[in-house]
């Protein structure tokens, strides 16, 4: 028999949800904690391992449900989000509280809003904020005294004061029961060799420095915010032997910032003899380039054999302009010391800033080059456009060249895809070959990079190894026009262009 739930969460599909990029909705989980601690009875719905969300979500709209909460970043996510809103209107005469919250209705609260698919607004950190949301509706008491919130009001838009950030110390522990947690072990593109691999979460929130392309500085105020090495320590011994992990991935935004407290640790992974590979995805090269090689070597007898950098961009003058605070010198000299160590770096790369010429465009290809020269283990990830996010450091910027953001919630559904057309809309400082090519060159670093990475994560080791095997001539041809800059006219893409948009923006795929 059905345990109908008080409230339902839903996490929207991404876009390009394929199993080893497909990491539990640590965003519902981390507000789905204190509802569970409460007494409620919640239902998460993750469209992108539930071909038939929608199904699932229709037997959950009864009497009991109290609202619904939707997590979403920008882009892709929010189409799949407006989807499951128009799905909840259609009951009830549409009066079950929708509650939107994530990085983007964070950044862009009052728009959001306005919204017809909206009735409130989270803003921040939503742990203490949701719960306070869903006390007040079960009560029938007003929300107004509800502390970051936004919401409309006799046809007023309302933005309550900001609550206070939570305190990392006092997070309550996942709550894994919520999610069938095998729908996101499997193996993982970067930790070879290591079949369960998960994200277990966060240990820590937050970043000090504020890159002119990056939310985090605006929605967490520049805090970095740990939980003490013992209580991080914890989280992952629980995790690991729960769910027999022999991989995990921290989605800290800079792990590596307190090398002291990343020292405890890794000394506390060593000491309870897990015997697990693991990387995390927030590590700056001149804070690497700082350690010592016995803080290093410390790091690998742990298991951490990959760390992610943002690199980035190969020209200095457009590390100066996204106030990165680093130069191409330190990327190389990071690249060269990881290898030396025996850790893969895996190296996050940009392009299409404002006033970037593709001159510097190919300084970045070259420095990827020359990356993978001086340490052949070193991965990367798509050289994606720029994306002017709201609230950004670079966000006016992009403005005074030309960029005009949408006006409303549903005009940021494609904000983040990478076809000519959109990269258009989100790059005016280009003329249309300009993004033609910006477009050509992002697929060609993704096919000839990421997809390789990608196959690595099928769970089943014979397609794995057939898809590979039958792929390997496409990612060297894909390399070669990568490396020889190849990408002012590549007609094949168009084909792979409309593949894209069949399997991954439409239909009811869930690939493992």
């Amino acid at each position: 028999m059905t345990e109908y739930a008080d409230v339902v969460l839903i996490f929207p599909r991404t876009g390009m949800d394929f199993s080893p990029t497909i990491a539990p909705p640590h965003a519902l989980l981390s507000i789905a904690a204190p509802l569970v601690d409460a007494g409620y009875k919640v239902k998460i719905i993750d469209q992108r391992v539930d071909p038939f969300w929608d199904i699932t979500l229709k037997k959950h709209l009864t009497p009991s449900l109290i609202c619904a909460g939707i997590s979403t970043m920008i882009g892709t996510q929010i189409s799949f989000a407006i989807k499951a809103a128009q799905l909840l209107r259609n009951y009830k005469d549409g009066k079950i509280p929708i509650v939107w919250g994530g990085p983007h209705p964070s950044s862009l609260p009052e728009q959001t809003a306005e919204s017809c698919f909206v009735d409130i607004v989270c803003v921040g950190e939503g742990e203490d904020t949701f719960l306070d949301i869903v006390n007040h509706l079960k009560s029938g008491t007003s929300i107004d005294a509800v502390s970051g919130i936004c919401y409309r009001k006799n046809g007023r838009i309302i933005l309550t004061p900001p609550r206070p950030f939570i305190d990392m110390e006092q997070m309550l522990p996942v709550p894994w029961q919520l999610v069938n947690v095998k729908d996101y072990i499997h193996p993982d593109l970067y930790l070879r060799g290591s079949s369960r691999n998960l994200d277990i979460g966060q240990t820590s929130r937050g970043c000090p420095y504020n890159c002119g392309f990056c939310s985090s500085a605006a929605l967490r105020k520049r805090k970095w915010r740990p939980m003490s090495a013992q209580k991080s320590i914890e989280m992952i011994v629980s995790a690991v032997r729960r769910f027999k992990l022999t991989g995990f991935w921290l989605r800290d935004d800079e792990f590596y910032i307190d090398r002291g407290r990343a020292n405890e640790i890794c000394e506390g992974i060593i000491r309870e003899k897990l015997n697990v590979h693991w990387y995390t995805s927030g590590t700056r090269v001149d804070v690497f380039n700082k350690a010592s090689d016995e803080e290093l070597f410390l790091l690998k007898r742990s298991g951490a054999n990959v760390l992610k950098f943002g690199a980035e961009s190969g020209s200095d003058r457009i590390l100066k302009l996204m106030n990165k605070g680093i130069c191409v010198e330190d990327t190389i000299r990071a690249n060269i010391k990881a290898g030396k160590i025996g850790l893969i770096p895996a190296f996050a790369l940009m392009m299409g800033f404002p006033t970037e010429t593709f001159e510097e465009i190919n300084m970045t290809v070259d420095l990827a080059a020359r990356l993978k020269k001086d340490n052949p283990q070193a991965q990367f990830e798509t050289i994606a456009p720029y994306t002017a996010l709201p609230a950004t450091p670079l966000f006016n910027l992009a403005i005074q060249h030309g960029l005009k953001p949408p006006g409303r919630l549903e005009g940021w559904t494609n904000w983040v895809v990478h076809e000519k057309d959109y990269v258009g809309r989100k790059l005016p400082w280009y003329g249309y070959e300009e993004r033609m090519k910006i477009a050509n060159l992002t697929y060609i670093s993704i096919l000839a990079n990421v997809i390789p990475n990608l196959m690595e994560g099928f769970r089943n080791s014979v397609i794995r190894r057939l898809m590979k095997t039958l792929y390997k001539p496409f990612a060297v041809y894909f390399r070669w026009r990568f490396r020889k800059k190849l990408y002012g006219f590549v007609p094949e893409l168009t084909i792979i262009r409309y593949l894209r948009k069949v399997f991954f923006m439409e239909g009811r795929h869930v690939v493992k």
